[in-house]
Parts: structure tokens; sequence; C-alpha cells
């Protein structure tokens, strides 16, 4: 074997390898383009997945529990500090109602003193008879039993005091210690919602931002998937032009060739190493190319998809993990809400109790009041007429007369004190209607407030949970669709430096040819239908024959130019044969 053909057989077993290196590298990446295009589409799945957390139903419903709370919260401060007033209003009108009760009690026990001398009285006077008698033993029934009554309401009035006390208590040190954190409860709640909203209007913007970035990922996916076609073709090429140098091997051996005689078997040679040359570089030059828009197309692939996975990112939060998210803060908003709700009920349930326990003793008192002025009218009457009684005695009934007058007196002041009473209930009435009325945040109110704050909780926790395993399963599958471009862009890191080895072959094919002149005329038809049985028949695409036929034409025309350009991309017979 000579050196010129160990050469050219060295180049047909590197062109070989190169061959099936091209074949390998576009399989290889096209099976991973078509593994990262099943990642993108389930990336789009979450997407969508993500985009619905933050719209559904029922966070829509916490939005709105979620600014009643704020809105509730907000003038909760106020409330308390008016029913705090309200309080020490009644707390005032209520030592002033305890004093009269006391001073009533010192009075009606001073007339069951009188009634009961004036019992003794009667007994040791002679001529006044039973009647006197009978008339302090009503007197002193009818003191003791009001004095039964004033005394129950006293006890009564100093239940609800002790209450008083402990619900003012219990509402001062709440609002020394929490009023100021409602009301920036209440403000954060707002500012949070606010931000849940923005979200929620950034979760749309983003279904567009999405839908834009997807089909230009699209496109870019099939321009890549489209170049990774031309693979097939170019191994194709390949292989034909390796065919080409074999039947340039046997002729430079001189060996025979059906139809060409042994004079014409070198310029044949010469005409063939110079096709191949050319069909080499046209393939070397279309590796390089095609190489170069995929990588472009990978790069576009993968920056596009990961800036959108980190835009959801920046949007969303980086996950459960994260307690700074704003679903997390959202979370732990409402359960500071809820746990200052349940202080702040706890501490108005005693105002509860005292509103309660007022009504029960205004009515008792105002009973009591009632029926102490019937006892007063009658002892007033009674003492009268025993006065009258006394009278006709003469001087034995003097001292009964006496102890009727001071009885009637005691009465009087009985009367007189008792009198206050009712504008004392009335002011108390009235400070307690802050207490009842009907806007009041009583406990139901506050039990349902919590009720519906903690589903509210529920359901951010849970969509707080569902955003993080979306965000987890985002974050994992966009890495994994980056790794499997990464690694489909790494595949074809090596395809410029074969398309480099074949340009390089096809060189050197070039040089082997030798520098004569063009084919003698006498042997052009002869060669050109040689060529045209045996190498023609094997091209599958209209490049192949195109650059065939300038070489041919540079070869009879030397000042004709070899064409090697692709055809039209509209073009589909060509492109495809």
């Amino acid at each position: 074997m000579n050196a010129p053909t160990e050469r050219l057989m060295r180049l047909i077993r590197s062109l070989e390898d190169h061959a099936g290196s091209v074949d390998a590298t576009f399989a290889v990446a096209g099976r991973d383009l078509g593994k990262g295009l099943n990642l993108f589409d389930t990336l789009q799945e979450r997407l969508s997945a993500l985009s619905g957390r933050l719209s559904g139903d029922r966070i829509i419903a916490a939005d709105a529990a979620l600014a009643r709370l704020a809105d509730d919260l907000r003038p909760l401060r106020q409330t308390l500090a008016e029913e705090t007033r309200s309080l020490v209003d009644i707390a005032v009108h209520s030592a002033a109602a305890g004093q009269t009760w006391e001073k009533l009690v010192e009075h009606i026990r001073l007339i069951t003193i009188i009634a009961h001398y004036a019992r003794i009285e009667s007994i040791s006077i002679q001529g006044v008879g039973r009647d006197f008698g009978d008339f302090a033993n009503e007197i002193f029934e009818l003191t003791t039993q009001a004095q039964r009554t004033i005394e129950a309401c006293a006890r009564e009035h100093d239940r609800m005091s002790a209450l008083l006390a402990t619900a003012l208590a219990s509402q001062r040190e709440f609002e020394t210690q929490y009023g100021a954190a409602l009301s920036s409860l209440s403000d954060k709640l707002s500012l949070t919602l606010a931000e849940v909203e923005d979200r929620q209007r950034s979760g749309m913007t983003l279904a567009s931002e999405a839908a834009a970035r997807s089909g230009k990922i699209a496109m870019a996916a099939g321009m890549a998937i489209v170049a990774l076609q031309s693979g097939d073709s170019i191994r194709q090429r390949l292989e034909h032009a390796t065919a080409g140098l074999h039947l340039a091997e046997i002729l430079e051996d001189g060996r025979p060739a059906d139809g060409l005689p042994t004079e014409a078997l070198s310029h044949a040679r010469d005409l063939l190493l110079r096709i191949e040359a050319a069909q080499l570089e046209a393939s070397a030059a279309t590796l390089g190319e095609d190489a170069e828009l995929i990588e472009q197309n990978l790069l576009l692939l993968r920056d596009e998809t990961m800036d959108l996975v980190d835009l959801v990112r920046s949007l969303y939060g980086a996950g459960g993990a994260d307690t700074g998210s704003f679903m997390a803060q959202l979370g732990a908003d409402l359960a500071h809400a809820s746990a200052l709700l349940g202080k702040c009920n706890s501490a108005r349930a005693g105002a509860d109790q005292v509103a309660q326990a007022l009504t029960a003793l205004l009515d008792t008192s105002q009973q009591t009041v009632d029926a102490l002025a019937a006892t007063v009218s009658n002892i007033v009457l009674i003492g009268t007429n025993a006065s009258l009684r006394a009278a006709r005695v003469g001087s034995n009934g003097r001292s009964l007369v006496i102890i009727a007058h001071e009885l009637k007196l005691a009465a009087d002041l009985v009367a007189s004190v008792s009198s206050r009473l009712p504008a004392i209930f009335e002011q108390m009435q009235r400070a307690a209607g802050e207490l009842k009325r009907q806007d009041r945040l009583d406990a139901a109110h506050f039990g349902a407030l919590d009720r519906e704050m903690s589903t509210a909780l529920i359901v951010v926790q849970e969509t707080a949970s569902e955003l993080a395993l979306e965000l987890s399963r985002l974050m994992r599958e966009g890495a994994a669709f980056g790794k499997v471009v990464d690694q489909a862009r790494l595949g074809f890191s090596g395809a410029a430096a074969t398309g480099e080895a074949i340009g390089a072959a096809a060189h050197a094919v070039a040089a082997m040819a030798s520098d004569k002149p063009a084919v003698p005329a006498e042997m052009n038809e002869l060669v050109r239908g040689w060529l045209n049985g045996t190498v023609w028949p094997h091209y599958t695409m209209a490049i192949e024959r195109t650059i065939h036929c300038g070489v041919i034409e540079r070869v009879w025309d030397p000042a004709a130019q070899v064409s090697t350009a692709e055809p039209a991309s509209d073009d589909v017979d060509a492109l495809l044969f």
C-alpha cells in the first residue's frame, strides 16, 4: 500500500468515527431535549397550580375574613377605653349607692329600735290599751322586713361591686399590656392583606409573563429540534463522502473500474477527491452552523426557564422553611390576633358579668325602693294614728307621743335618703348602656370572630403548606430541567471540534488531488458518465447534488465557482431529499 493510499485510509477511518460521533451527539442531545421538554410541561403545570393557590375560593374567603378582622380590631382599643370609662362611672355611682344603702340600713335599724321601745312603753302605761301595742308590733314587723330587704340589696350590691372591681382591674391591665398591640396588629393585618392582594395581582401578571416566556421557550425548543434533525443528514453526507473516498482509494491503487478505461483513472480520482473534499467542507460548515444554532437555542431554553423559575421564587418566597415568607407571616399575624382576641375576650368577660349583675341589681333595688316607699308610708300612717291615740290618754301617754314623733322623723329620713336612689340608679343605668349597646363586641361576637379567624388561619396554613410543596417541586424540577439542558449543551461542546476536524479532513482530501489542468476534453463525457452512474445515485439530498454539479462545472470551466448554498427554507423537497 503506497503512502497516499494509507493516508487516505486514515482519513476515511477518521471520518467514519466522526460520522458515528455526530450521530451519537445529535441522538443524545435529542433524547435530553425531549426529556427536558417533558420536564418543562411539568413546570407549566406547577405554575398553574401555584397561580391557583392564591386565587381559589378558600383563600379569597380567608382574605375577606382578614379584612373584617382588621376592621373590627381597629376601633377595638377605643371601644375598650369607652367601656373602661363606663365601668369607672358605674363604680362612682355604685359607691354613692353603697353609701346610701348603708344610711338606709342605719335609719331602718333606728326605726326598729324606736318601735321596740314603743312596744315596751305601751305595756308600762295604763290606759293606752291594746291597740297601741298592736301598732308598735306592726311597725316593728314592717321595719324588720324592710331591714332584711335592704340588707339583701346591700349584699347584692357588694357582690356587684366586687365584680366591678375585678372587671376594672382586668380591663385596665389588658389596655396597658395589649391596647397598643391591638392597634398595631390591625395596621399590620391591613398591610399583610394588601400584600396578599398585591401578590394575587402579581400572580395574574405572572400567568401572562409565563405564557409569553412559554411561547419563547417553545419557539427555541422547536428551532433546536429542527436543528437536531440535521444530525442524521450530516451523518448521511459523511457516509456518502467516505463511500466516495473508498472509491477514490480503489482508483488510487490503479484497480479497474467498471466503464472507465485505465487512462481515465487518475482523472476520475482527482475529480472524485475534489467532489468529496467539497462535500466534506460543506458538511463541516453545516455541522458548525447547526451546532451553534442548537447551542444558542439550548442556552435560550435554559435561561428563559430559569428566569421564569426565579420569577416565581421571588413572587412566592423560597418555600415553607422560609418563615419570613408572606404566607408564613400572615399565619403568624392571624395566630397573634387570635391570642389577643382571646385575652381581650377574657378581660371583657368581667364587663359582661358586671352588666348582667347590674341589670339584676338595679331591678331588685328599684323594687326595694318602691317597697320601701310603701313601708315608710305605712310606718308614718301607723305612727300618726298611734300618736293620736296616745294623746287621748293624757299626760300618761306623753312619752308615746314623743316616740311616735321620733318614729315619724326616722321614717322621713328613710324616705329622704331612699329618694336619692332612683337618680343614682338612672345614672348607673345610663353608664351601663355602653356595655349593652347592640353593636358592642360581646362574647358571642368575639366567639364568631375567633371561629372565623381560626378557619382563615387553617386555610392560610394549608395554602402555605401547599405553596411550599409546589415551590419545592418547582425548584426541584427547574433544577432537573437546567441539568438536562446543560447535559445537552455539554454534548455539543465537542461538535464544533468535530466540525473543525471534518473541515481539516476536507482540506487534506483536496490536497491529495493533483494540480493537473482540467480533465482532457476527450475524457469529459466519459468521466462525467462514470461519476453520474457510480456516485450520483448515492446522493439523498439536493445539497449534495448541487455541490457535485458545481465541482464538475468548475473542472470543465476553471472560472466557475463551486456553489454550496443550502436550499431555501421553504424548499421542503430539497431539505428532506
